[in-house]
């Protein structure tokens, strides 16, 4: 895979791993990529009315996603790496995969080299979150299969997004000084 430095965020639902995204996108430049986008682009077509006003079917998303799965475990890892892949329009750019959750996403990232971060945030303050994003959610989303693997996984670094998005930035600025010094060995 042509990139430099290749990074995986996991976290739950509403724990940040946008706003950390948004931050290396714009400040260091990675590329972004989401094995949900595929999920996303199918649930538009065939259920665009769910997304009405800006919201987020959590249950139609993780649905589609699962059902997907249960044919190939690998669909979506698959799917997002054929499309990193074939980006010709730079030989060298480090890759950002913003939304890690399953086991075997984990490993075939790992077996590719990337980087895993995890983004944490307590339930209350997610919670508050989806409510001020309006967000389509029950408890049984919160508890759903998809968001019950990242806290297992083992990942090189780990952000703490309980406070305010200036010291959210800050931990940012200090893993990648890491990351690049340790790339540049």
């Amino acid at each position: 895979m042509p990139s430099s430095i290749k990074l995986a965020l996991c976290g739950k639902m509403r724990s940040g791993k946008d706003t950390v995204a948004g931050y290396l996108v714009e400040h260091y430049d990675f590329v972004p990529f989401a094995f949900g986008d595929g999920i996303k682009r199918v649930c538009l077509e065939l259920f665009p009315e769910q997304f009405a006003n800006g919201k987020k079917p959590r249950a139609l998303l993780q649905g589609v996603g699962q059902a997907m799965r249960a044919f190939d475990p690998d669909v979506w890892v698959n799917r997002t790496l054929r499309e990193i892949r074939q980006l010709t329009y730079s030989p060298s750019f480090d890759v950002l995969i913003s939304d890690l959750r399953q086991p075997s996403e984990y490993a075939r990232l790992r077996s590719e080299g990337f980087v895993i971060i995890r983004v944490n945030a307590s339930e209350a303050i997610r919670r508050q979150r989806m409510i001020n994003a309006g967000d389509t959610f029950t408890d049984a989303d919160l508890d759903h299969e998809t968001e019950q693997h990242v806290d297992t996984f083992a990942v090189d670094y780990e952000l703490d997004n309980n406070g305010s998005v200036l010291d959210l930035y800050e931990q940012i600025d200090v893993m990648m000084r890491e990351i690049i010094r340790k790339e540049a060995v």
